[in-house]
């Protein structure tokens, strides 16, 4: 139940990784099913599942039309896959408990969303100038390191999920955090490059 983080800069790219989407929450289908009686990753511990989330953003150079020079910049939170487990267990468990599960993971994802606004809010409020990369890169380690408190926070209240009065506290928290930052869900952004 504990996220395991993710971030990255690249360029524009394939990936295996499932992106934030209000529409499309996580499905057991994401996670890889640890069998009984198999290994299993040391970042799942006791828990009877874990997700590797966090954001990201990339930056593509333009090379034609009225940007042409600049850089369109992607902003986005992600789940990983290959990375987020979930114990066989949980398979034979109730659809009600199944259901709890993933809302808890999905929270995770959440968190990471927030973030991904966070750093959205900060391109879109801030006039980065010539140092804009230098800067985007200071504010999105600050932004990756309380993301990471954040998630080891909410694992903790909670309980990696088990306090259900305290889940049921940091679902409408996070609602709230997502609704505040609502504004800052379309992430792409034109950035003058520095020659």
């Amino acid at each position: 139940m504990i996220a395991g983080l993710l971030f990255a800069v690249s360029v524009a790219g394939q990936s295996t990784t499932i992106r934030w989407s209000q529409a499309r929450p996580l499905r057991i289908s994401d996670f890889r099913i640890v069998r009984a009686g198999k290994p299993s990753p040391d970042n799942l511990g006791r828990n009877m599942a874990v997700t590797r989330t966090g954001f990201i953003y990339a930056v593509t150079p333009i090379t034609s039309g009225v940007n042409k020079g600049k850089g369109l910049i992607r902003v986005y939170a992600q789940m990983d896959p290959a990375h987020s487990y979930m114990v066989e267990k949980v398979l034979k468990g109730s659809a009600a408990d199944r259901a709890y599960l993933l809302n808890h993971e999905q929270k995770h994802f959440d968190i990471s969303e927030i973030y991904a606004r966070e750093l959205s809010r900060f391109l879109r409020t801030q006039s980065l100038g010539r140092s804009a990369i230098e800067r985007i890169t200071t504010e999105v380690n600050r932004l990756f390191k309380e993301l990471n408190a954040f998630q080891k926070k909410y694992d903790a209240e909670t309980n990696n999920g088990r306090n259900k009065q305290k889940q049921e506290q940091w679902n409408a928290l996070i609602a709230q955090r997502l609704n505040v930052l609502s504004p800052y869900a379309a992430k792409d952004y034109i950035l003058s490059l520095p020659h």
